[in-house]
């Protein structure tokens, strides 16, 4: 596996049906699949992008040891994706989406939150964090 945070953006970026999802909710009109795996430009970040995703790593190291020697691993990843209020009717369905998209890989949802943004206004940040399970190899 490569980075967790890198491998799940690839699989968001490539649901093509998210991407079509979340374009159609959107005031800007983009050429690229906004899923970061950092913050942003803050050229980037204003309501009218909305709806994006940043994935970020969740620090610590969960594993199953045989022999001294790691046998499985769990990376975690946040999952958070920006919407705007007037379209908070869609907020569930995105959110479903990702979930069945990173479950079809091997990740699962193990919490779940949105709040209002103080820092961009007249959206909502909706956040997830994931676990996924990577044997190791000989």
């Amino acid at each position: 596996m490569s980075l967790p945070e890198v491998e799940v953006a690839n699989y968001l970026a490539n649901d093509e049906k998210l991407m079509q999802q979340m374009a159609s909710l959107r005031i800007d009109k983009l050429s690229y699949a906004p899923v970061f795996t950092g913050t942003p430009d803050d050229a980037f970040i204003k309501a009218s992008s909305a709806p994006w995703i940043r994935v970020t790593p969740i620090p610590g190291d969960d594993a199953i040891y045989s022999d001294d020697a790691r046998l499985f691993e769990y990376p975690r990843v946040q999952v958070d994706f920006w919407i705007r209020k007037e379209k908070m009717a869609h907020l569930e369905e995105l959110q479903q989406r990702i979930t069945d998209t990173l479950y079809s890989h091997g990740f699962n949802r193990y919490y779940k939150d949105r709040y209002a943004d103080p820092d961009l206004d007249g959206c909502l940040m909706v956040t997830a964090n994931f676990e996924g399970f990577e044997m190791k190899g000989e």
